[in-house]
């Protein structure tokens, strides 16, 4: 029986060849985005879930809520916090403590090679996470000071084949550190990411490092801690406070945890989050998530109606079957078979495809995408059963549809579909174009803030930038000859120093304004910069003046502030005005206009721009755009010859501070994508229902044709039939598109407006592709022969 069912589908498949392309095609096609997607969402959600402890582990995180802080969330602490803990919760039953060292660098026999994550690490770290070593002892590994642990990579890139234990090497030309174990590489699935680990244990004669681990007066130090199995972590946070106040922190700082597994997800609001690279969004993955839903639906939404369309042919089929004795149950269990075939069909299909995007397309994995899908049989399973699923309601309506057909009424050529099958088909048109408008939407907004985040005014001149990193004190001190040779290459135009740069993250510090008498803390950001800096990097000076290099007392007692940190504190002329910090009582002397030196999501906070000649860590090269190559070898010379023992790496500062977007702009491609392959998936199916309607309808128009009327009419009448639906799915979905994306834009300080026009233009657009897209089948109906219609009749 089950034979004779597969030889029937397959037979119908190859008769209605039209109708098996668009549909195994557009399923396929449904398929494939929603597998794109799924991978992508599990592998997002997947982060820090290996570790075996993860659902016991959180992150303290300190909410600082001083005047002159807008981003209050910050992922560091207290550096006393996590022993207290240990010490006074018995639902603490662990801690460790990390201190982001940067990158650092390290040379082994006169070998250099640059860190890019060194991490200051207690050995709880091994406890409580699961990064296991291949070599050395996982107990005793960071126990003692100037004791190191390197990653796998990081380890063979430094000695080769060589065995690193029990070897000493260098850093950053002076600290002299054994390893003591080799790590295995960190998973791409986790949050944290470095390739040194230094211990973070001082020596006894080192009393600022002891003040500094004990230390309730900074925030500075990120930590971890695991709870026993059944605490609450809103008692924890509770005792957390009352720690903290016993030992007279700030009331401006609190203190919060954070589940280990939000960590990727829910951070983008989280500055000094020095150890999260890469953050994930959750926004983004339920968006995703739906997307993929969306494209589905609209593949077997198309399967459905062109079934359902496709019905009234094969009603003579069922007639003939029930007088040869065909049952009902039997009749229905044909047309679901036939169904789930098409949908299994276009699953196996979507494999093969997935398979060949898979080698271009690899979300940072390590294997072709559809093996690394073929590995995960949860997911699997839930794919079949989904699968299935469409397949069986796919088929349903037909099945049942066509089973109940009375005989007589049937073979006499008296049947018809009837007022429900067109108003599925209907409904079903105005869901997938109502999907599909809503995408078309999201994309074109998506695009528009990436857009404006890219080319809003910053406040400063990113392009022809280059900033090279003095890591250590030989660089620093070498610092002063390197910018004297630097002075002698003529496409070198203009040089500056700073402690860092923006989208680098700045630090903070407490203050006192001018005349300010009340209570409440001020801390405002702060960075360092000599006096070419602003000059380097084109920004504007709104009042006052810049640094005088020349002057002594610009170096000791002067200020330069932006325009945020003299409106918050209240100043319309801030020039003159005093701001005590440090023990120094420093004169405001400019004030420069607000620049971008976090990303779009955080306003812009009051900063301020100490000077500090000649001891900065990065230093800033404008260079003219042509023989940009040539310029940049002429640079790498003079650094080999006044810095021989370190590697020359120098970054575009443009192609950093674009870094800070990267998240955003793969979200972007990812949604433009699959919006337009939903749309694609969407003419699909009405290109088929098109084609059905044209037959239909064939004897009407040659009837129609032979009374006068001509092709232009022919052509509105058959497309006017798919108008409303398209018109009613533009109303609905611009409410749904306008609720979904406010909430998006509304996590951007810096956002553009809701663009009204971009509602009115995407539903334009989708008239339009779907009237392109009825008429040709239109159009072709119209100027057939009506002869040929008309001559059996």
């Amino acid at each position: 029986m089950l034979k004779s069912y597969l030889k029937l589908a397959f037979r119908n498949l190859v008769k209605s060849k039209t109708t098996s392309l668009i549909n195994i095609g557009g399923l396929s096609i449904g398929f494939l985005c929603a597998f794109l997607i799924l991978i992508f969402v599990q592998k997002e959600t997947s982060f820090d879930k290996f570790h075996s402890k993860s659902s016991e582990l959180y992150r303290v995180l300190t909410i600082d809520e001083a005047l002159g802080v807008t981003s209050n969330l910050v992922g560091i602490t207290l550096p006393a916090l996590a022993p207290a803990m240990i010490a006074e919760l018995p639902d603490v039953a662990n801690a460790v403590r990390l201190s982001y060292g940067g990158r650092n660098l390290i040379d082994y026999n006169r070998i250099p090679l640059y860190s890019e994550r060194l991490v200051y690490v207690e050995n709880q770290l091994f406890e409580m996470f699961d990064f296991a070593l291949v070599a050395g002892n996982q107990e005793t590994a960071l126990t003692a000071p100037n004791t190191v642990v390197l990653t796998e990579t990081f380890a063979k890139n430094l000695f080769g084949q060589e065995d690193p234990m029990g070897k000493s090497i260098r850093m950053d030309n002076s600290q002299e550190l054994e390893v003591v174990g080799i790590m295995q590489d960190v998973s791409e699935n986790a949050h944290m990411e470095f390739d040194v680990l230094v211990a973070m244990v001082p020596e006894e004669a080192d009393t600022n490092f002891n003040q500094y681990l004990n230390s309730w007066q900074t925030i500075a130090m990120t930590e971890y801690v695991e709870l026993k199995k059944g605490s609450s972590e809103t008692a924890i946070e509770l005792a957390m406070e009352t720690i903290i106040r016993s030992h007279d922190v700030g009331e401006n700082f609190s203190v919060t945890l954070q589940p280990l597994t939000d960590t990727h997800l829910n951070s983008s609001g989280i500055l000094f989050d020095d150890y999260n690279f890469n953050k994930g969004d959750a926004s983004y993955i339920y968006t995703l998530t739906i997307v993929g839903l969306f494209v589905v639906l609209i593949a077997a939404f198309n399967f459905m109606n062109l079934s359902t369309a496709r019905s009234a042919n094969r009603a003579k089929e069922v007639g003939m079957r029930k007088v040869l004795g065909a049952a009902r149950k039997q009749l229905r269990f044909q047309f679901l078979t036939e169904s789930v075939i098409v949908c299994f069909m276009a699953l196996l299909l979507a494999f093969l495809l997935l398979f060949l995007v898979g080698n271009f397309i690899t979300y940072g994995l390590k294997v072709n995408l559809a093996i690394y899908l073929l590995t995960q049989p949860s997911i699997l399973g839930v794919i079949l059963l989904f699968v299935l699923l469409i397949g069986l309601l796919a088929g349903s309506y037909p099945a049942f549809l066509l089973s109940g057909f009375a005989i007589l009424k049937v073979l006499k050529g008296n049947f018809k579909t009837g007022a429900s099958g067109v108003w599925l088909r209907k409904t079903l048109v105005v869901l997938q174009f109502t999907a599909s408008i809503v995408m078309i939407i999201g994309t074109m907004v998506v695009y528009q803030q990436l857009e404006y985040m890219k080319n809003v005014d910053k406040g400063f001149a990113e392009e022809q930038v280059v900033t090279l990193s003095l890591q250590d004190e030989t660089l620093v001190e070498n610092a002063e000859q390197l910018r004297n040779r630097f002075g002698e290459i003529p496409m070198i135009e203009k040089m500056a120093l700073s402690n860092s740069m923006p989208g680098r993250g700045f630090g903070r510090r407490g203050i006192v304004p001018d005349g300010y008498e009340g209570e409440d803390t001020w801390i405002i950001s702060i960075m360092s910069v000599d006096d070419d800096y602003f000059d380097l990097m084109d920004m504007e000076m709104i009042a006052g003046r810049n640094y005088n290099g020349d002057s002594e007392a610009d170096a000791q007692n002067s200020l330069v502030i932006n325009h945020a940190a003299a409106e918050a504190i209240g100043w319309d002329d801030a020039v003159d005005k005093k701001i005590a910090f440090g023990g120094v009582d420093r004169i405001v002397i400019g004030v420069v206009k607000d620049f971008h030196f976090a990303n779009m999501r955080h306003k812009i906070e009051p900063l301020m721009l100490v000077y500090n000649q000649g001891s900065d860590r990065v230093l800033s090269l404008k260079i003219q755009q042509e023989n940009m190559a040539n310029t940049l070898d002429e640079i790498q010379n003079v650094w080999a010859d006044v810095n021989p023992n370190h590697p020359f790496e120098y970054q575009f500062f443009d192609e950093e501070f674009g870094q800070q977007y990267a998240n955003d702009e793969q979200f972007a491609e990812l949604v433009i994508s699959f919006a337009w392959l939903a749309v694609f998936i969407a003419c699909l199916g009405l290109l088929g229902l098109s084609t059905f309607t044209a037959e239909q309808r064939i004897k009407e128009i040659g009837i129609r044709k032979v009374m006068g009327a001509g092709i232009g009419q022919m052509v509105l009448m058959l497309s006017k039939e798919f108008t409303k639906p398209v018109l009613l799915s533009c109303l609905i979905a611009t409410p749904i598109a306008y609720y979904f994306l406010s909430g998006w834009l509304e996590e951007f300080a810096y956002r553009i407006s809701m663009p009204w026009m971009t509602f009115v233009l995407a539903c334009v657009l989708a008239m339009i592709i779907s009237q392109l897209t009825v008429s040709f089948h239109a159009l072709k109906a119209a100027r057939s022969n009506p002869v040929d219609a008309l001559k059996y009749e």
